[in-house]
């Protein structure tokens, strides 16, 4: 019920980024300027390596976490989130180090910025770099949270904060306050939101008591034996999906990184909105892992891949096919250039979507290094073919420098990897998960065609009004051609189910307290794989 609770919420809280992103985005850049905006990006972008010194510890503190609470032992609960405190505060000391260098040394050095962009730049890194030294320690009170399945809590904590934020952006701007004050005030909200999720914790957890005397170095050691791979990974993602700005920047300049963001944003909404199912599938498909239940990961990669391809593709369908209109009556014609570059990356995003749960079965099985080695190679080779294809062929050579390696690294060999762990021939299961998107994308894809042909998009409204037609009929045609009787019988009682526990949720939680749990612990709910 929690899990329903909590998926539903994180929906919220994605729809709200969405919304307000695509609301304030071309407000904010037509009151700071194109060039000012970019440069407000490409700082950005590089705190965005900031998060990798989590070294991967996220997920390992709250599967610790978990098995303390199941056992019933909150000494040990209270040892653990201590001890990330205390390390997650030395991570802190080093990110502010690190700002400190690139403040002085690499901002100054970084070319195509004048010397007023760089003063800007390198307070805009000081501010944002705060942000990201205190939010370290804070990451583990939402891990806390999470722990006690109190997903719903951090939700609307993250709700209010992207709420407040807009709210201020908006007053910011409209009362003629420039980049800095802009980036020092939504960074003093996204502060108060990391209070918030110290509320939440407390509230799940009264008994939970942070203290440095509680500091465990063997508890340390646990954690990180764990989740030094997942590290590796997220450091090979952040690569590939982030490095593009910091080319674009250094070849082309501020401007071409304030048109490739819209590019980058788009493919970063359509992964968002697809990727929240594959996400909440993680804790099941570890738990088949440790049973060692082979056939109930088969069916997980089957119908994981199936359900995960099945929304990116109809998602992807009408992005890609009113890409055109969409940006430019968002952003204006100056942004004309993200629409190639969008659609290549959007491809790449039906990739990385599709073949979520692929990886999550490799590392279930043991078989993480392999997952690790493909991303890396996959960040390299990104490096290496946006920096050779950039001079050539522009923004779409960066983005085609994202999606070759993926064709390659996730499609062939992490897929045929996950289908030989379960004793799958990769043919079957390539057919068992395309063929409901394939049929209806086709179909989706027929009627878009004739839509732009026969009526033009002339407006805003009209371009989502045609959207939202072509993704009804992508919904029709896979209730009636892409899934055969058997799986539309099977999903619709699951999409029952699902209504029933989420209005049952709705009132269970505005009729109970907060801090009550499970009696059996935090992990008794579990997501059924159709």
């Amino acid at each position: 019920m929690n899990l329903v609770v909590g998926t539903a919420t994180k929906y919220l809280v994605l729809a709200l980024n969405i919304g307000l992103g695509i609301v304030l985005m071309p407000f904010t850049v037509r009151h700071l300027g194109q060039t000012e905006y970019g440069v407000w990006m490409l700082v950005a972008s590089m705190t965005t390596y900031f998060q990798l010194l989590d070294l991967g510890y996220g997920n390992g503190v709250v599967r610790h976490l978990v098995d303390a609470d199941r056992r019933g032992d909150v000494a040990d609960v209270n040892r653990i989130a201590s001890t990330f405190v205390c390390v997650y505060a030395g991570i802190a000391v080093v990110a502010c180090a690190a700002i400190a260098v690139m403040i002085g040394v690499v901002v100054p050095r970084f070319p195509h910025l004048s010397s007023a962009q760089v003063r800007v730049a390198q307070v805009l890194l000081a501010i944002l770099g705060a942000r990201v030294a205190i939010g370290f320690p804070l990451t583990v009170f939402g891990a806390v949270t999470n722990a006690r399945q109190g997903f719903a809590l951090n939700n609307l904590v993250a709700s209010a904060t992207v709420v407040a934020s807009a709210m201020c952006t908006y007053a910011v701007l409209e009362g003629g306050g420039g980049l800095l004050t802009l980036v020092a005030m939504t960074t003093a909200v996204s502060i108060l939101g990391y209070g918030g999720y110290a509320w939440t914790a407390y509230r799940v957890m009264p008994e939970l008591r942070i203290r440095p005397s509680y500091f465990s170095a063997s508890r340390w050691r646990d954690v990180t034996s764990f989740s030094l791979y997942l590290f590796a990974i997220s450091v090979a993602g952040q690569i590939s999906f982030n490095i593009d700005n910091i080319v674009v920047g250094a070849c082309l300049g501020p401007a071409a990184v304030a048109v490739y963001t819209i590019a980058l944003r788009l493919s970063e909404y359509q992964r968002r909105l697809c990727d929240q199912f594959s996400g909440m599938l993680f804790p099941v498909v570890m738990a088949f892992g440790a049973d060692g239940d082979r056939e109930a990961l088969k069916r997980t990669l089957v119908e994981g891949n199936r359900i995960a391809l099945t929304l990116v593709a109809g998602a992807s369908v009408c992005l890609v096919g009113f890409s055109g209109p969409l940006i430019v009556r968002w952003m204006g014609p100056a942004f004309a250039g993200s629409v190639t570059p969008f659609n290549v990356l959007a491809l790449a995003g039906v990739i990385v979507v599709s073949q979520a749960v692929s990886s999550n079965v490799l590392i279930a099985v043991g078989r993480h290094r392999i997952v690790t080695w493909i991303w890396a190679a996959e960040a390299a080779m990104n490096l290496v073919l946006s920096v050779a294809l950039v001079r050539t062929m522009g923004l779409p050579g960066i983005a085609l420098g994202t999606l070759a390696p993926l064709v390659v690294g996730h499609l062939v060999v992490m897929f045929s990897a996950a289908c030989r762990a379960v004793g799958m021939s990769v043919a079957r299961c390539v057919y068992e998960t395309t063929r409901p998107a394939a049929i209806a994308g086709g179909i989706a894809a027929c009627a878009c065609v004739m839509i732009r042909v026969a009526r033009p998009p002339a407006s805003a409204t009209t371009v989502v009004g045609e959207a939202a037609v072509v993704g009804l009929v992508y919904v029709a045609s896979l209730a009636t051609v892409g899934f055969d009787g058997e799986t539309r019988r099977v999903y619709a009682c699951h999409v029952r189910r699902a209504g029933a526990a989420f209005v049952s949720a709705i009132a269970a939680v505005s009729g109970r307290r907060a801090t009550n749990v499970d009696p059996e612990g935090p992990l008794s709910s579990s997501v059924s794989v159709p």
